[in-house]
């Protein structure tokens, strides 16, 4: 299987800074995303996001190679990478980006992590749950009650792992929702191309958990929100908290770090040291 990954320009510059942002935002979420932090900012340098592969879980896609398709248009452009920053899980990839940039192009680019934290069987579960809530409105009693099952029962089995949730709740609500377009008469082309952002979606997730982050994170800056459960405060309560080289933190909400002035002003000295 061939893996196609794009970065697409958020801002350009012609000053040689390339900064990596590294979220999933196509699926309608309510927090801020990168865009959102860069209109806040007053820094010079141009701005890439990544639009991953789409690839279903449990395709039998090798998570090293999904990766390493990231860097394949990083190569090809010929430019050197300034700063990584990675939001939530995008935190795991930007940390091995880290790495793998390091070794292409001699230096370790600066890493910041926003609530930085690993993927897991419950993130899955709640992260479903959000996209199944925004799609419940054309679903019916059956659909609802199969989905729900479908993200409940495997959470009670021993030996479930994270690619394993996730192959099984896009099959099941892939048939699921198959039923809902066809009674709600949408259109195919537009059902292929939610399935293709959802699937996409799911791999995002499923495949950070086949990366180690934790050393990686030790070099990072990581910018902390005041919601017990995200991010570094959420992996000190359960008694996992990595060592990051800094943490800045914020009495601002999860949903609002990549929008806040005052953190766009602590990231945009970040940049410039």
């Amino acid at each position: 299987m061939t893996l196609v990954t794009t970065w697409t320009t958020l801002k350009e510059s012609g000053s040689g800074n390339l900064v990596l942002c590294v979220d999933f935002t196509e699926t309608g979420r309510a927090e801020a995303g990168f865009p959102d932090l860069l209109a806040k900012m007053d820094y010079d340098g141009t701005f890439w996001h990544v639009s991953p592969p789409a690839v279903t879980p449990g395709s039998g896609v090798d998570g090293a190679a999904y990766v390493r398709s990231w860097m394949e248009p990083l190569k090809a452009s010929g430019r050197k990478v300034h700063a990584v920053m990675g939001y939530c899980i995008g935190a795991v990839y930007a940390a091995e980006l880290v790495d793998l940039l390091e070794k292409e192009q001699g230096e370790a680019p600066r890493l910041i992590v926003f609530d930085p934290e690993p993927t897991s069987l419950e993130n899955i579960y709640f992260q479903f749950g959000k996209v199944f809530g925004i799609l419940s409105s054309i679903l019916n009693e059956e659909d609802v009650a199969e989905t729900r099952e479908a993200m409940d029962r495997p959470l009670q089995q021993e030996g479930v792992t994270v690619e394993g949730y996730a192959a099984e709740l896009y099959a099941k609500f892939r048939d699921v929702g198959h039923r809902a377009f066809e009674r709600a008469g949408l259109d195919p082309e537009y059902s292929e191309e939610m399935w293709g952002t959802f699937s996409a979606f799911l791999s995002f997730l499923t495949y950070a958990d086949t990366l180690d982050p934790w050393e990686g994170w030790r070099r990072a800056t990581a910018v902390s929100s005041n919601n017990p459960n995200n991010g570094l405060n959420r992996l000190r309560e359960s008694g996992r908290g990595p060592v990051v080289a800094e943490e800045l933190r914020f009495d601002k909400g999860h949903d609002v770090l990549l929008t806040d002035d005052e953190i766009a002003r602590a990231v945009t000295k970040l940049l410039e040291r």
